[in-house]
């Protein structure tokens, strides 16, 4: 008989009584919550980029608006520690639903390129070096998704897909995301609710392609400084993990993804 399991990140959802649905039994305990900690590096593309301000002139007493356009902008970079509570109920046998919720550290970093700088209406010049901007941010994301995975003769394979919203505090930017994930693994060990399962995965991703916000004072007379960058992040990113099961209760995950989002992730979980 085939056995159906679901798997990973397990996390909100509607509440069925019954221990199976039509014979086919839940894979295990039907509400988990548990812990995660992800570290990620993320790069990409800048395809435009734009900042504005101003800039005061002492020695004339004037104040006159800053603006500088980027026509070959060059990439990002961003490092991001995130720390996250899942909720996840077992709908089906073969369907799992979840939330999240947890907060973030980032250090953002922009290599701009040359920029062509306009002070008023009639003063252009073009830059002598490459503009860098870094800065870091805190913020918090929530969201949620859904998991449909089966598994026979102890090959398992599954869907997911995630929405996440990000709020960066101080009006940084807001960011979403949507993922869509596929992995297929092997339980290479199975005993008395116990079980581990290494697996290979790809993940899809779609996300904003614009980011926009202030920036800090970068030197003296210079404020309200605000960016707008258009961009490209890279679309599908390959992973290899592995789920351990321990006496039916206890859950670890370890998923690593690399290229130009690179990710480390730690999900410990308990099902009840």
């Amino acid at each position: 008989m085939k056995r159906v399991t679901g798997l990973l990140f397990l996390l909100p959802q509607l509440v069925l009584g019954q221990d199976s649905w039509r014979g086919i039994p839940y894979p295990m305990n039907r509400w988990g919550v548990s812990v995660m900690g992800v570290k990620q590096t993320e790069k990409g593309n800048l395809t435009e980029a734009s900042v504005s301000g101003k800039i005061k002139l002492d020695k004339l007493n004037k104040e006159l608006n800053l603006n500088a356009e980027f026509f070959k902008p060059e990439n990002l970079k961003v490092d991001a520690d995130v720390q996250i509570v899942k909720v996840d109920y077992f709908v089906l046998p073969f369907m799992n639903l979840y939330a999240i919720g947890g907060e973030l550290n980032a250090k953002v970093k922009f290599n701009l390129g040359v920029p062509t700088i306009s002070l008023g209406p009639s003063l252009e010049i073009t830059g002598e070096k490459n503009w860098t901007i870094e800065h870091e941010a805190k913020g918090k994301l929530y969201g949620g998704g859904a998991l449909i995975a089966g598994e026979y003769n102890r090959v398992f394979s599954s869907l997911q897909y995630t929405y996440t919203r990000i709020e960066m505090d101080g009006d940084v930017a807001t960011k979403s995301a949507e993922v869509a994930m596929g992995r297929l693994g092997y339980v290479v060990y199975r005993s008395k609710g116990y079980s581990v399962t290494p697996y290979l995965g790809a993940g899809y991703q779609k996300t904003d392609s614009s980011m926009s916000g202030p920036i800090p004072d970068i030197a003296p007379g210079v404020k309200d400084m605000n960016y707008r960058f258009e961009m490209e992040l890279e679309k599908v990113t390959p992973s290899v993990g592995v789920f351990t099961v321990i006496n039916d209760s206890f859950t670890v995950l370890v998923d690593y993804s690399f290229g130009d989002r690179e990710t480390l992730a730690i999900d410990l979980g308990y099902r009840f």
